[in-house]
């Protein structure tokens, strides 16, 4: 059965500032995972970009959102950010460097944000018809890892230790259910009718329960089976500035379990764990165990430190040593 059509990619070279983008055209979905540099990327794609999610607000995953913001000014736009606190404090710092005299003029732009604070959500709003003003919308307490979730897909996020907190994040787009379309024909079903049997086929809950169809009864089972394919979801996980710790490893492990994808920082060849460790950063060898141990099909590794130039090239053989499919 087919994939999602979800593209993804690094956003630079792996030398250069962190960060992935998820598109997803058929949604209207463009994603970024951080905003370091990102100049790289066409300005047409930044006037999609539809939602953000920081893991921390160190300059090189930070620095490009006064570029984002650039692309943003001119049409209405509302942009959906997430991350962990302060990023409150930072981005309005960021959107109060600039003057705001003339928004009476601009077209509506809008930054919502939801931030983990302590266990708890607190959403902010950033309002140029209102120059920027920091708007305390609400806080609730955080049930669960999941930190956004619509109709088609979710992102979980755990929080990690990089000698101050940051967030890992995986993405995941949900399994679709899809009706045969010839198969369907033969039910003397119309309409309405035919949307409320989908909806009895999409949730498991239905199990064991039985649905009328012009006065007979049929199992849900048979029903789902005979009637409906599943298309797999999709999982791609993000994990950057992270010390190789027992409590960050099954942290990460818990979160990234079964990626399709992982993107995984490895800065620092093994030679060099004891640097690692001074800097809150992993080495090759400790991002392949990862990927091993959380059972993830493919791993690409990024954020690789400028000191080994040329030979960069060997963070991803020593990697590949423990976990093959890294690229």
């Amino acid at each position: 059965m087919a994939k999602p059509r979800i593209k993804h990619y690094l956003i630079n070279e792996r030398t250069d500032d962190p960060g992935i983008v998820i598109e997803i055209e058929s949604l209207g979905e463009y994603i970024l995972f951080d905003v370091g540099n990102i100049r790289r990327l066409d300005r047409h794609l930044l006037r999609k970009i539809t939602k953000v999610f920081i893991t921390h607000t160190h300059m090189d995953h930070f620095i490009g959102f006064d570029h984002l913001l650039r692309n943003k000014l001119g049409k209405p736009h509302t942009v959906d950010i997430f991350g962990i606190s302060p990023i409150a404090d930072n981005l309005y710092c960021k959107l109060q460097g600039y003057t705001w005299n003339l928004v009476e003029y601009e077209p509506q732009l809008v930054f919502n944000l939801k931030q983990w604070n302590e266990g708890r959500f607190e959403y902010y709003s950033y309002d140029i018809k209102k120059k920027f003003a920091k708007d305390f919308i609400k806080e609730e307490k955080a049930e669960n890892d999941i930190i956004y979730e619509d109709q088609n897909y979710r992102v979980r996020f755990a929080v990690l230790d990089h000698k101050i907190n940051v967030l890992g994040y995986s993405f995941e787009y949900k399994e679709k259910l899809y009706l045969k379309k010839e198969k369907i024909k033969e039910l003397p079903l119309k309409g309405k009718e035919i949307g409320d049997f989908k909806r009895f086929l999409e949730d498991e809950k239905n199990r064991g329960k039985n649905f009328q169809i012009a006065g007979k009864e049929y199992s849900y089972e048979y029903l789902k089976d005979q009637f409906s394919y599943t298309l797999p979801g999709y999982k791609i996980s993000y994990v950057t500035d992270v010390i190789y710790s027992e409590e960050n490893r099954k942290k990460i492990v818990q979160l990234v379990k079964n990626s399709d994808i992982l993107y995984c920082e490895a800065v620092f060849l093994p030679e060099d764990k004891e640097q690692a460790s001074k800097v809150f950063h992993l080495t090759a060898d400790q991002t392949g165990k990862i990927a091993k141990e959380a059972e993830v099909k493919k791993l690409v590794v990024f954020h690789f430190s400028r000191r080994y130039g040329k030979n960069s090239y060997r963070i991803i053989e020593e990697a590949k040593k423990i976990f093959p499919e890294t690229y």
